[in-house]
C-alpha cells in the first residue's frame, strides 16, 4: 500500500470515527440515553459491524464520547478559581458550574448510565469531581481559613454538595426548575453555606 493511500484509510477512518461520535451527542441531545448500535449505524448511514471495527466495544465507545466532551468544553474544565468579593466569588462559582452542567448535560446523563461497568469512566468522574472541589477550597479559602477545621470540614461538604452536578440535575430535571430560578436557590444555598460558623 502506498504512503498516500495509507493516509487516506487513516483520514476516511477518523472521518467515521468522529460521525460516530458526532451521531451520539445527537441522540443524546435529543433525549436517547442509551441508543442501540442499529441506531447509532442508522443515523450516520453505516452498519454496526463498522461501527465496532472503530470501538471495540461500548465503552471504548463511552470513553471516546467522555473524551470529546472533554475537548469541547476544556476550559469549563479547567475550572479555576474565582476572585473578588464574597458576593462575586459566589456568583462566579455559580455562574460556571450552570454553564458546565448545562454544557455537559446530556452526555453525563448518559455516562452515569455506563459508569458502574466502567473503571476508566469511574476514573475519569473521580478526577473531575475532586478537581471541582478542590476549585471551591481555593476559592473559598478566606472564609474557610477562619474556621476552625471541623466547621471548616463541615461547610466544605455543604459548599460541594450544593455546587454539584447531582443537585443541579435534581433542580433541572427532576423538580423541572428552569435555568434562571435553579441558578438562584444555588446562590442561595452555597451562601448559607459560608454563613455557618
Amino acid at each position: 500500500m502506498t504512503n498516500a493511500a495509507e493516509d487516506g484509510r487513516v483520514a476516511r477512518g477518523q472521518r467515521t470515527r468522529e460521525a460516530v461520535i458526532d451521531a451520539l451527542f445527537e441522540l443524546y441531545a435529543e433525549g436517547n440515553l442509551t441508543p442501540t448500535l442499529e441506531e447509532i449505524a442508522a443515523r450516520i448511514g453505516m452498519t454496526t459491524r463498522s461501527i465496532y471495527h472503530h470501538f471495540k466495544d461500548r465503552e471504548a465507545l463511552a470513553v471516546a464520547i467522555a473524551e470529546r466532551q472533554l475537548e469541547r468544553h476544556e476550559e469549563l474544565f479547567t475550572a479555576r478559581p474565582v476572585t473578588g468579593t464574597r458576593t462575586e466569588r459566589i456568583d462566579g462559582i455559580v455562574n460556571h458550574r450552570v454553564e458546565l452542567f448545562e454544557a455537559v448535560a446530556p452526555v453525563r446523563r448518559s455516562t452515569l448510565i455506563r459508569m458502574h461497568a466502567s473503571p476508566e469512566l469511574q476514573a475519569q468522574q473521580a478526577y473531575f469531581t475532586e478537581h471541582l472541589r478542590n476549585q471551591l477550597t481555593l476559592t473559598f479559602e478566606p472564609e474557610l481559613s477562619a474556621l476552625d477545621s471541623d466547621t471548616a470540614g463541615e461547610v466544605l461538604e455543604l459548599l460541594d454538595l450544593h455546587s454539584s452536578w447531582e443537585t443541579w440535575d435534581r433542580l433541572r430535571s427532576w423538580q423541572n426548575l428552569p435555568v434562571g430560578t435553579s441558578r438562584q436557590i444555588v446562590i442561595h444555598l452555597v451562601t448559607q453555606a459560608l454563613e455557618r460558623r
